[in-house]
Protein backbone atom coordinates (compact mmCIF):
# COMPACT_ATOMS: atom_id res chain seq x y z
CA UNK A 1 0.00 0.00 0.00
CA UNK A 2 0.93 3.33 -0.63
CA UNK A 3 1.55 6.07 1.27
CA UNK A 4 -1.07 7.75 -0.28
CA UNK A 5 -3.77 5.14 0.52
CA UNK A 6 -2.36 4.83 3.91
CA UNK A 7 -2.82 8.41 4.29
CA UNK A 8 -6.56 8.16 2.55
CA UNK A 9 -7.61 5.60 4.97
CA UNK A 10 -6.55 7.40 7.84
CA UNK A 11 -8.43 10.70 7.20
CA UNK A 12 -11.55 8.73 6.14
CA UNK A 13 -11.37 5.44 8.52
CA UNK A 14 -12.75 3.38 5.45
CA UNK A 15 -10.86 -0.01 7.11
CA UNK A 16 -12.86 -2.61 8.27
CA UNK A 17 -13.06 -2.53 12.07
CA UNK A 18 -14.43 -5.11 14.81
CA UNK A 19 -13.88 -3.75 18.70
CA UNK A 20 -15.10 -6.12 21.20
CA UNK A 21 -15.26 -5.50 24.90
CA UNK A 22 -17.50 -6.72 27.80
CA UNK A 23 -20.50 -8.15 25.79
CA UNK A 24 -20.82 -5.55 22.99
CA UNK A 25 -19.64 -5.51 19.44
CA UNK A 26 -18.84 -2.63 17.61
CA UNK A 27 -18.21 -3.60 13.97
CA UNK A 28 -17.28 -0.78 11.64
CA UNK A 29 -17.22 -0.13 7.70
CA UNK A 30 -19.48 -3.13 7.16
CA UNK A 31 -21.66 -3.42 3.83
CA UNK A 32 -25.00 -4.98 4.68
CA UNK A 33 -27.08 -6.31 7.49
CA UNK A 34 -28.17 -9.38 6.96
CA UNK A 35 -30.79 -10.98 9.73
CA UNK A 36 -31.05 -10.25 13.40
CA UNK A 37 -32.70 -11.50 16.19
CA UNK A 38 -32.40 -11.88 20.25
CA UNK A 39 -30.03 -14.68 19.26
CA UNK A 40 -28.22 -14.14 16.16
CA UNK A 41 -27.46 -11.02 13.94
CA UNK A 42 -25.61 -11.30 10.71
CA UNK A 43 -23.44 -8.67 9.26
CA UNK A 44 -21.69 -8.11 6.02
CA UNK A 45 -18.45 -6.84 5.00
CA UNK A 46 -16.07 -6.75 1.72
CA UNK A 47 -14.45 -10.41 2.73
CA UNK A 48 -17.61 -12.19 3.48
CA UNK A 49 -19.81 -12.40 6.95
CA UNK A 50 -19.60 -11.95 10.42
CA UNK A 51 -22.14 -14.82 12.58
CA UNK A 52 -22.39 -13.30 15.88
CA UNK A 53 -24.66 -15.31 18.53
CA UNK A 54 -25.76 -15.26 21.84
CA UNK A 55 -28.36 -14.24 24.09
CA UNK A 56 -30.76 -11.02 24.56
CA UNK A 57 -28.99 -9.84 21.46
CA UNK A 58 -29.80 -6.38 20.55
CA UNK A 59 -28.54 -3.59 18.15
CA UNK A 60 -28.42 -0.25 19.58
CA UNK A 61 -26.63 1.65 17.01
CA UNK A 62 -27.44 1.25 13.51
CA UNK A 63 -25.39 4.04 11.16
CA UNK A 64 -24.38 4.00 7.65
CA UNK A 65 -20.90 2.67 8.61
CA UNK A 66 -20.94 1.04 12.35
CA UNK A 67 -23.53 -1.24 13.98
CA UNK A 68 -23.21 -1.69 17.83
CA UNK A 69 -24.59 -5.49 19.12
CA UNK A 70 -25.20 -5.41 22.78
CA UNK A 71 -26.20 -8.47 25.03
CA UNK A 72 -24.65 -11.64 25.96
CA UNK A 73 -22.60 -12.73 23.18
CA UNK A 74 -21.36 -16.26 23.09
CA UNK A 75 -19.92 -16.72 19.80
CA UNK A 76 -18.26 -14.55 16.89
CA UNK A 77 -17.84 -16.40 13.89
CA UNK A 78 -15.81 -15.23 10.93
CA UNK A 79 -16.82 -16.77 7.35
Amino acid sequence: MDIHNKIKNYILENQFKIIYEENQLDIINYTNMGHFDDTKVLVYHEQGLIEVKGKNLRVTKLLKDEVLIKGSIEKIEFR
